[in-house]
Order: C-alpha cells, then structure tokens, then sequence
C-alpha cells in the first residue's frame, strides 16, 4: 500500500468542476502579499469558499496546522520552485519537494510547474523531471496536478495553439489533470471556443489559471472564468486575484458561483 492508504498506481480522480485557490508564487520570488500574517489572514478567509488548495511548503502546513484547510479540501504541494520569476535560470525549475513528503503529510496529490522552450535546451531536462514526477505520484497513490505552459521570449505563450501543444504534451507523458493558461482569444464565444479546443485535446480534466489581480472592479476576470466555463473547462486555479483582494472572501465566492454554475 502507498503512505496516502491506496495500492500503488489508484490515483483519486478530481471532483469537478473545482475551484482552487493557488498559493504557491511568494516561493517563486513573486511577493504578492508581503506580510506573512496577512497573506495567510487572505488565504484563511477564501478557503471555505474554494474545493481545495495548492501551496508552497510553508504556507500548506500552516493552513493545515491552523485548521484552515479542511477535511474536504484537496491539498497539493507545490514540488519545484527553484526557477525564481525574472532570473537568469528560470526556466531550471527544479525539485525542492517530494512527493513522498507530499504523501507523509496527507496531501490529495502535488503540483508540478512545466514550461517548454524550444529555444532553450534546459526544457529536456524539465520534460524528464516531469515524467519522473508523474511516475513517484503514481506509486504513491496522489494525484499530480500538472502546470504546463509553451515559454516564449521569456514569457509565457498564451495563444491557442501554445496551449494546446504544451497541454497535449503533458497529457501524453501522464499528467492526470492539467492546469494552463486561459487562450489570449477576445471575450466571449471566441475565447470559450479556443478553451473548447484545448479541453478537446486531452482526455483529462483542465484547470486554468487566473494570473494577477487586476484592477478595479475584478470584471474581466470573472468574465475570463464565465467563458472558461462555457468552454468546458474542468474548473479554475486562481491565486492573486483572490488573495490580494480587499474581500478575498467575497471574491472567492463569487468565483465559486461561477465555476459550480455549471
């Protein structure tokens, strides 16, 4: 039997759609909330509203260990960080967790970045990293929510077709569910249509990912995520448009109401 109490290889599907709060950036060098009280003060208040959460180490375990993360929430954590955002070896994302530490702790599964230049030849060994990941996840038992984007002049790829191939890619190595970029297609059937074609491409749940808060009144994205839906996809991982709103449980909230629309 596995450390998660499953037999090797029984990996527990997940429920969709689903709404997820990411939380996992400030281990990345993205700061977002500066003040760790207050970040996890965010976190703490969206989380009733959200069907899981995937963290970095630290924030995970004090969101378990404060009781924030409950019995009905999946749990992810968050494996290579090492590709700090804006640096000269982004891209070398490597491991700085395991996915046996993953399953001694009760998590549901691990999330793993992948981002794929075909300029660069550090992607190969990302790839393998990848396949090797997917593989321990599945002796253990857990789930693997993997993050996979096309990377291109230093950013990520946000049209249809870089979507679909980074997520056809992944999905054909094994990642059990996926989490990509929402196409950069125009609001509405345009956009719903190009996350129908990336849902289409792969034969398991896609999660897309909600990027920076904007501004304002938070419309676009819940524009973004009412198309996504349309769309057919599996749900949304969204972080900072959460947590760095004034209301992160307002937002996460309305969030929800979208994705569970369905």
């Amino acid at each position: 039997m596995s450390a998660a109490g499953r037999p090797p290889g029984t990996v527990p599907a997940l429920p969709t759609p689903a709404l997820l709060l990411a939380a996992d950036h400030r281990a990345r060098g993205v700061l977002t909330v500066e003040r760790y009280r207050d970040y996890l003060a965010a976190l703490t208040a969206a989380l009733p509203h959200c069907d899981g959460v995937l963290a970095s180490a630290q924030p995970l375990a004090d969101l378990r260990g404060s009781g924030a993360v409950g019995p009905g929430h999946r749990t992810y954590l968050s494996l290579n960080r090492t590709g700090l955002a804006g640096s000269a070896f982004e891209l070398d994302d490597r491991l700085v967790a395991s996915v046996e530490r993953a399953a001694a702790d009760g998590c549901t599964g691990v999330k793993h970045m992948t981002r794929i230049d075909d300029a660069d030849p550090v992607t190969a060994g990302a790839l393998e990293l990848l396949g090797r990941v997917l593989e321990s996840a599945r002796s253990a038992g857990l789930d693997a929510l993997v993050e996979v984007m096309c990377w291109r002049d230093g950013q990520m790829a946000r049209d249809t077709a870089s979507v679909v191939r980074a997520a056809v890619i992944a999905h054909d190595l094994g990642a059990p569910v996926l989490k990509v970029p929402v196409p950069d297609a125009p609001p509405g059937g345009p956009r719903s249509e190009a996350v129908a074609r990336v849902v289409a491409s792969v034969g398991a749940p896609v999660l897309f990912l909600g990027g920076p808060r904007s501004g304002g009144t938070g419309r676009p994205v819940l524009e973004e995520v009412r198309d996504v839906m349309a769309g057919g996809g599996a749900g949304m991982a969204i972080g900072r448009t959460v947590f760095e709103d004034p209301d992160p449980a307002g937002m996460a909230e309305t969030l929800a109401g979208l994705v569970h629309a369905r």
